[in-house]
């Protein structure tokens, strides 16, 4: 009798365990499906940059639950309130990018006339314009602040968490790579899996971010409480 219930009882989990499973599954593909339709009423130039933002911000509501739900609506509102910011901060990406490429074709042109300590400089610029683009759509899911200010603390994080940066960009890399040998993936997981990598590992430093402004906020309300207790 009780090896039937202990039998039962694993069952049960097992089906759990997948019912589980599944539904994340279902609700990553439906986060990808979200990313392409709304991609596509921005006429995609208008609309990919605030469905990354709106992706990034419903998968680090994901992880801060600890559940995965209010896909749908996370994803409108962001949409909408993130829309003009999002654009503004892709387009910036985009212009640097061309500015990129036009000096890689100039260096193309002059070839081995360019001085190497050039060529250095210019391979080190883009790798560290590569880690401000890795930080920018998690930081603007997370932080309200102004543009200029999302690109500074962005090569900051990226300098700083540097072991973690490698490990946004490797994870990136990889699901890359995998989805153009698997295209299926593009379709139902490949956007969602990029935004819960990056979020799983920008929310780390994002809490302890948080935990050491609110210390030093805490710090600094003590010292002007003492401040006025010795003035009266």
């Amino acid at each position: 009798m009780n090896r039937l219930r202990t039998e039962s009882m694993l069952g049960k989990q097992i089906v759990d365990s997948l019912d589980h499973f599944l539904k994340i599954l279902l609700q990553m593909a439906w986060l990808n499906f979200l990313w392409f339709i709304f991609t596509l009423l921005g006429l995609v130039i208008g609309g990919v940059f605030p469905a990354t933002t709106s992706a990034m911000s419903v998968a680090q509501k994901w992880l801060q639950d600890g559940k995965i739900n209010s896909t749908y609506p996370t994803f409108k509102k962001t949409y909408k309130t993130e829309f003009k910011k999002s654009n503004f901060i892709g387009f910036s990406i985009v212009s640097i990018m061309i500015l990129l490429y036009l000096n890689y074709y100039a260096l193309l042109q002059f070839g081995e006339q360019m001085p190497i300590i050039i060529v250095f400089a210019y391979y080190l610029l883009i790798i560290l314009f590569s880690f401000i683009c890795v930080w920018l759509f998690p930081l603007v899911s997370h932080y309200e602040a102004k543009v200029v200010q999302y690109f500074k603390n962005a090569f900051i994080i990226g300098l700083i968490k540097f072991p973690c940066t490698l490990a946004m960009m490797g994870s990136v890399f990889f699901i890359i790579y995998f989805s153009l040998m698997i295209p299926s993936l593009i379709l139902f997981f490949s956007v969602s899996l990029i935004a819960l990598s990056l979020a799983f590992f920008s929310s780390r430093v994002f809490e302890q971010i948080d935990h050491q402004v609110s210390t030093s906020v805490r710090t600094t309300q003590k010292q002007d409480r003492f401040s006025k207790s010795i003035s009266e």
